[in-house]
């Protein structure tokens, strides 16, 4: 008999994670983190503890008490914890729609062995989140195995191994778009899907009572609308028993597309005499894409954040449809930080790289990378993301009289949300920049 048991998902936005259960063989779609729940009880600055593994987690129910843990999750957060390790996984796979932190983050806490089925695009987006971020849990591809000891090279004593000689790969297993996956009786059929990060997919999972239908997260207002209603029209051919479908905007009939978006953004640009400052997602492909293409057609150059660089660096020769760093009308934007010497040509290359990490150095050398400086002093040929936590750029770009800010994320949806759109209108305030330009579709 197949059953479906929801950990997450059900009267939020994301969090989903969901167990499909048939003859003995289980799967999840999806596992993700709840952002509703997270909030109740952490901050920036109350995080959960890293030696504590899984049980911050467990006892605010951010992660789901199943009875079999100790072949769930990962085998060190356990043992550090004194709780039973398996050598055995109890489950058969996680079945991820796309790499966005509701649906993907809390992958980090699964043991090694257990298979994650994604596309290639989704594993290359995760792979550059491992690379970039600083949290403390993002560990999707590979992770570092925790609280362990080693001997010295001296043989007397013991001491922590540096976190390389820890990497446990996980069984990460790309999926093209139409491919499918048996799993015991089940077979898991993988479509593409439009959504507001590229490589996302939508499941049909083929089961002995009829096919479970699983949206993941979708929209048809994007370029790539017709991935979306192609999957509709696979999934209503398959008469699915069950149909679990994200619906975060189901009561709005808005048609508003990110041809729109790019049309609206390219009538600002327009008007804009000096700086186009602009934020929007930095996963956001088509986001992405559609500021690209008004930078082509109004003689400017679209300036990428270094995450956004090493993203599409990351994506090179798959399928999600972003610019090439080589383009012309691209240039990566070099911010200044810890000592910010990147704009200081006396000091040696060496201790100016000391200031970037591993993964942004490359980009140091560029031919297309450009500064604060260089960006202020010819404001009318750029488009500059800046997102919330860089408005402090704004200090050493300096928008002349004449610049203009396009807000291309989504309206607050909480207190907090609200909060920091009032700093952000203070800080536009302060550079001239207020009023500003609204120009969003939803995801």
């Amino acid at each position: 008999m197949t059953s479906l048991t929801f950990h997450g998902g059900v009267g939020e936005i994301g969090g989903n994670k969901i167990l499909l259960e048939d003859g003995g063989k289980r799967i999840w779609l999806d596992f993700g983190m709840s952002f509703k729940q997270s909030v109740l009880y952490f901050d920036e600055f109350l995080q959960p503890k890293k030696y504590n593994g899984v049980i911050d987690f467990l006892e605010m129910g951010l992660l789901p008490g199943v009875t079999d843990m100790a072949g769930f999750y990962r085998q060190d957060y356990l043992a550090h914890a004194d709780m039973p390790t398996s050598p055995d996984a109890a489950y058969d796979g996680v079945f991820l729609s796309h790499a966005h932190a509701d649906h993907a983050n809390y992958i980090h806490f699964l043991r090694s062995d257990i298979p994650i089925y994604a596309s290639e695009v989704t594993k290359r987006i995760l792979a550059s989140l491992e690379d970039t971020s600083s949290s403390g849990f993002n560990e999707f591809l590979n992770f570092k195995e925790t609280f362990t000891l080693r001997p010295k090279k001296t043989g007397e004593g013991m001491m922590k191994p540096k976190s390389e000689e820890t990497k446990v790969a996980r069984d990460f297993r790309a999926l093209a778009p139409g491919e499918q996956v048996v799993v015991g009786d089940l077979t898991v059929e993988a479509m593409a899907v439009n959504h507001s990060i590229p490589g996302a997919l939508g499941f049909l999972v083929h089961t002995p009572q009829g096919v479970i239908t699983y949206t993941g997260d979708i929209r048809f207002h994007g370029y790539g609308g017709a991935l979306t209603r192609d999957f509709v029209k696979r999934a209503a051919e398959a008469q699915p028993i069950a149909l679990i479908c994200e619906g975060t905007r189901l009561d709005e009939t808005d048609s508003f597309t990110e041809q729109d978006v790019q049309e609206r953004v390219a009538k600002v640009v327009r008007k804009t005499k000096n700086l186009v400052i602009a934020n929007y997602p930095w996963k956001d492909i088509e986001r992405l894409r559609s500021f690209y293409e008004v930078a082509k057609m109004t003689g400017r150059k679209l300036a990428l954040s270094l995450k956004q660089a090493y993203l599409l660096k990351r994506l090179e020769g798959t399928d999600a449809g972003a610019p090439s760093l080589g383009d012309g009308n691209i240039v990566i934007y070099i911010d200044r930080k810890t000592w910010g010497l990147i704009n200081k040509p006396h000091y040696p290359q060496n201790i100016v790289e000391q200031d970037y990490s591993a993964w942004e150095r490359e980009f140091l050398s560029y031919p297309n990378r450009v500064t604060c400086d260089d960006i202020h002093r010819h404001q009318s040929d750029f488009i500059v993301r800046i997102d919330f936590f860089d408005l402090t750029d704004l200090i050493n770009i300096r928008p002349d009289d004449g610049s203009c800010y396009i807000r291309s994320i989504t309206e607050p949806f909480d207190e907090e949300g609200e909060i920091e759109l009032e700093r952000v209108e203070n800080w536009l305030k302060h550079f001239g920049l207020y009023p500003y330009e609204q120009v969003h579709a939803s995801v």
